[in-house]
């Protein structure tokens, strides 16, 4: 049952629970070395949750530092007091050079034509950098030809310094697919070939961490492990290695109607009733992150009870049929993400209704729906 009880307002919240953010993080570093650098990934507002509650209550659990997508999500946490290395992932776009220096920013750089702005932008104050090299994701990244001009220029140009070589495993999520072997081996090559010590290297995401202890190297990026998701889905489910939900979602009924059978509900009339019904109406919709292909197909809580969702998904409602459910009032509770008695809607099953992934499901989460950070240290 949720911590946040709503009485007024729109009545459709998250509650974050910072307690599991900070358990999957310990299971990440029971996972890794103990002088393997964590440093989590918080970008896309901490996966759509809430970034500053998130980022410190990892820092709090001995992350090392975080990394993030943009210049200006890495602004935010300066603005707010954060002072630990932050990791620029999606490496720069032009003219935002000055802003890495002036944040201090360890940016991924992925092309030569970089360096030297960069070094520009480093004369009054120096910066530490990362090359990240292609080994097989097919996107951003140096190729290994590429590596050696890379390297002349970091060794010529003022003011910036290699920290390590980084890259991304294209198949984490199947820890037995081959191509992770070759991307290991690729960059543990590219690493001798030019003479350079293991250094800050990285490589290892959720999936990795967990089951390729061979990807390591000296620092690893949980990102979607932190948030109670599988990173292996769809073959396990995150409570089957060791995960905590994080994230629950609530609504309360705003509408009941007795309808007769027959009658047609939402948009297209995709529902008909085949017999009198109870039908509740709920105010979330596909503008909160309740996708519209859950219509017909999801379901939701109440009272420990599944519920079919019936109709399309609207803008800004639903409607769920609760013919013979008890105690059925407006202002009832409904849980759409989460656990109500013995049952569960994990993040897991919401991907599968929504044929996509669970970093899907929690990034798209709208702004419009208040989010609340709860721990067991303020409650």
């Amino acid at each position: 049952m949720p911590y946040t009880q709503h009485t007024s307002g729109r009545p459709t919240w998250l509650e974050i629970d910072l307690d599991a953010v900070a358990h999957n993080f310990q299971r990440a570093r029971a996972a890794v070395a103990p002088a393997t650098g964590i440093y989590p990934v918080v970008k896309g507002d901490g996966y759509g949750l809430g970034v500053l509650p998130i980022a410190r209550r990892l820092l709090a659990a001995g992350a090392n530092g975080l990394c993030v997508a943009t210049v200006e999500e890495a602004s935010e946490l300066r603005k707010e007091g954060i002072t630990h290395p932050l990791i620029l992932l999606s490496g720069l776009s032009a003219g935002v050079e000055e802003s890495v220096a002036a944040l201090g920013l360890q940016p991924f750089v992925f092309d030569p034509a970089q360096l030297a702005p960069l070094s520009q932008a480093a004369r009054s104050r120096p910066l530490t950098l990362f090359l990240k090299v292609y080994t097989g994701m097919g996107r951003l990244g140096l190729l290994p030809e590429q590596l050696p001009e890379a390297l002349r220029l970091l060794r010529t140009l003022p003011g910036i310094r290699l920290a390590g070589l980084v890259s991304h495993l294209a198949c984490a999520d199947q820890p037995e697919h081959p191509d992770n072997q070759r991307q290991i081996d690729t960059l543990r090559s590219l690493l001798t070939q030019y003479g350079l010590s293991q250094g800050q290297t990285s490589l290892a995401n959720s999936g990795a961490i967990l089951a390729r202890p061979d990807s390591h190297f000296s620092w690893v990026r949980p990102g979607i492990l932190l948030y109670g998701a599988s990173p292996f889905f769809p073959a396990n489910q995150a409570q089957q290695i060791g995960l905590q939900p994080v994230v629950s979602w609530y609504t309360r009924i705003v509408q009941l109607r007795s309808l007769p059978a027959g009658t047609a509900i939402g948009y297209g009339q995709t529902f008909v009733t085949q017999h009198p019904s109870l039908i509740a109406i709920l105010p979330v919709g596909y503008a909160d992150g309740y996708n519209r292909l859950l219509g017909n197909r999801a379901q939701v809580l109440l009272h420990g009870c599944r519920v079919p969702v019936i109709g399309r998904v609207s803008m800004d409602s639903i409607a769920i049929d609760v013919t013979g459910l008890p105690a059925v009032e407006t202002g009832t509770l409904v849980t759409l993400l989460g656990r109500d008695g013995n049952e569960a809607i994990t993040l897991e099953e919401m991907a599968a209704w929504r044929q996509t992934i669970p970093y899907e499901v929690i990034t798209n989460l709208g702004k419009r729906v208040a989010k609340y950070p709860i721990s067991a240290q303020s409650l």
